[in-house]
């Protein structure tokens, strides 16, 4: 046995490493070495737990988003949702919409980059498809053999798409339009406009191109399959068997609508839920669907370098206690479980909590009127690279088309107030209060929670995607 350390892990946004320790076996075309176990360690404290207490309750929505320098807008989301519980107060159908179209435009940035400038490089490659392929070769590789094309496209895309989070949210990265209730920008039909323009541009690129790009992956996945079954001596169907995970599957859900909030919020009351009412459901998918239940939902810390004290706790009793020298410790991740067990969160979660095995649905732009049928058969039910792939290119389709659907919306709504009445004036904090905010960032489940007392955070705690699918063993 060997064991091999691969640190730092590149092309995410974040400090993980991954230990692991091999086996070599014997078939007919020679002796290869394989992963036998691996672990995952994270391997800075980042404390923004410890960060926030003390501080007045709204300084949340600021400082959380740097947590992350991709999923920056989520965590501002996750943080503000647990506010606009905890201050008994429901953000108005003018400022859901807001919300949605912001965070719509939001992931489709974030699913575009993954796609093309994070995992594509390596899938065009095996694929031998040269869109997905860095354009190595320029202007020139492109217009001649079309390298690159798809990732040189994708980069000006997902500039587009953050415009439209600026639009609404002040900035990007870092919005900052948001408030307990609401928000606190106004719907004009200047935004509109600049919405439906950017977003139509998002939805044919999302359409024609990625669209496109994944079924030539799924019409070369048999012959990758073909190549590494002949060349390891093993049964290798094709990018389905690379990277399954666990059979469970955990979201959230995601873009409440405007006119049910009070379905959104059952979940965080502690209701068992699918939010049905939203695009993206809520579920515990064992092979089936089933509702969530926050309750459910327990961290450890057996080899995390915390102390013992923080371990097995629910969120809402959960401690940020450093031990950076403890025994046996290897990460400074917390291992999250759903009813002791672990599952899988991010885009294939959320399309089998929301589909199923079968992801068929169709969508018609608003604004051309052209339409695309989207069927995707999920090819490993315990998640793979491809199907993984697939999710987000059909969140893309599906989030930029609900993006222009609720900017055309928002036009019944521009006389409409965007906060609710009781925090209107921007001054109002309760005394003692909690909140739940339960979102998907485009990686996964977020959660945040929040315990105010004397108008001061006594308590924050946040589990985080990279902790359900990268932490540390239990």
């Amino acid at each position: 046995m060997a064991k091999v350390i691969v640190d730092p892990i590149t092309r995410i946004e974040g400090h993980l490493g991954v230990t692991l320790e091999t086996k070599d076996i014997t078939t007919k075309t020679g002796t290869w070495t394989l992963v036998d176990k691996a672990y995952c360690h994270t391997n800075l404290f980042r404390g923004f737990e410890v960060i926030l207490k003390g501080r007045d309750p709204r300084d949340a929505y600021f400082i959380t988003p740097r947590i992350c320098g991709v999923c920056h807008a989520v965590h501002g989301e996750a943080s503000m949702q647990a506010l606009d519980y905890a201050y008994g107060v429901t953000p108005p159908p003018a400022a859901v919409l807001i919300r949605n179209i912001m965070f719509a435009a939001f992931y489709c940035y974030d699913h575009m980059i993954h796609t093309y400038l994070l995992v594509g490089p390596e899938l065009g490659i095996l694929a031998k498809y040269p869109p997905m392929v860095p354009p190595v070769l320029g202007k020139e590789g492109i217009a001649s053999i079309g390298l690159g094309s798809s990732y040189a496209a994708c980069v000006e895309m997902q500039r587009i798409a953050n415009e439209v989070v600026a639009l609404w949210g002040g900035k990007a990265p870092f919005p900052v339009c948001e408030y307990p209730g609401g928000v606190t920008v106004k719907p004009t039909l200047d935004r509109i406009a600049g919405t439906l323009t950017r977003m139509n541009q998002v939805w044919h690129f999302a359409t024609k191109t990625m669209y496109k790009d994944l079924m030539a992956l799924k019409e070369q996945n048999a012959h990758i399959g073909e190549v590494v079954s002949t060349l390891l001596d093993i049964n290798f169907r094709g990018l389905q068997d690379l990277g399954p995970a666990y059979k469970y599957k955990l979201s959230y859900g995601l873009f409440p609508d405007h006119e049910n909030y009070d379905d959104w919020v059952k979940a965080q009351d502690g209701e068992p839920s699918r939010r049905k009412s939203a695009v993206i459901h809520a579920g515990a998918w064992d092979g089936d669907f089933k509702d969530f239940e926050l309750g459910k939902i327990k961290e450890y810390v057996k080899y995390s370098k915390y102390d013992d004290s923080c371990t097995g706790l629910h969120p809402r009793n959960g401690k940020t206690i450093p031990k950076k020298d403890k025994p046996g410790a290897y990460a400074w991740a917390k291992a999250p479980r759903y009813d002791d067990k672990p599952y899988e969160v991010g885009p294939f979660a959320r399309m089998v909590n929301t589909f199923g095995l079968n992801w068929t649905f169709e969508v018609t732009n608003p604004i051309t009127g052209d339409s695309l049928k989207f069927e995707w058969q999920v090819l490993n039910p315990e998640g793979s690279v491809i199907d993984r792939v697939a999710a987000r290119v059909a969140q893309t389709i599906l989030f930029s088309t609900k993006a222009m659907e609720w900017a055309v919306e928002l036009k019944q709504y521009l006389n409409d107030k965007i906060v609710d009445d009781r925090t209107n004036n921007f001054t109002y904090v309760p005394d003692n209060a909690e909140g739940f905010g339960l979102v998907e960032a485009p990686r996964g489940a977020l959660l945040h929670y929040t315990n105010i007392k004397n108008k001061k955070i006594a308590n924050y705690q946040c589990v985080v995607p990279s902790t359900w699918n990268l932490g540390p063993r239990d």
